[in-house]
């Protein structure tokens, strides 16, 4: 009986820091990168290990295939209200990113047009829906 009390004497503070522990929510993207929040609970991406790969805010996303696409920016209260249902709208001054996960390779900051030349580019001929990510 003393060889057990000592056991669980032993092990529970081991199982409370476990228990307490707190993990820190990620969206799995292809090839090792991450969508994940950053200090502001402004979404961003990362790659595995860490480092930041673009830094927030991410209005809006999509995936196709190995290609991570969206817009830079803050969601919109109407889209982040509906649990990201609503496609997100661009206007004129709203810029876009693409990262292709195979090679690596990350254009930001494009306009409309430069966007969506860049998805023809990589076999994308229509631009996707974008929708906001999730609330963290």
């Amino acid at each position: 009986m003393r060889r057990f009390l000592l056991i669980v004497a032993l092990l529970a503070p081991f199982v409370a820091s476990c228990a307490s522990t707190q993990q820190k929510s990620v969206i799995a993207l292809p090839n090792g990168y991450y969508l994940q929040p950053d200090a502001k609970q402004q979404t961003e991406i990362a790659k595995r290990n860490g480092a930041r790969v673009l830094p927030g805010p991410i209005a809006a996303y999509t995936v196709s295939g190995e290609i991570v696409t969206g817009a830079l920016g803050a969601p919109s209260a109407a889209s982040r209200s509906y649990a990201n249902d609503l496609p997100f709208q661009g206007s004129p001054e709203t810029r876009y990113f693409v990262l292709d996960t195979t090679s690596g390779r990350l254009d930001r900051d494009l306009d409309a047009t430069g966007w969506q030349q860049r998805l023809k580019d990589l076999g994308i001929s229509a631009a996707p829906r974008l929708y906001a990510p999730i609330r963290w």
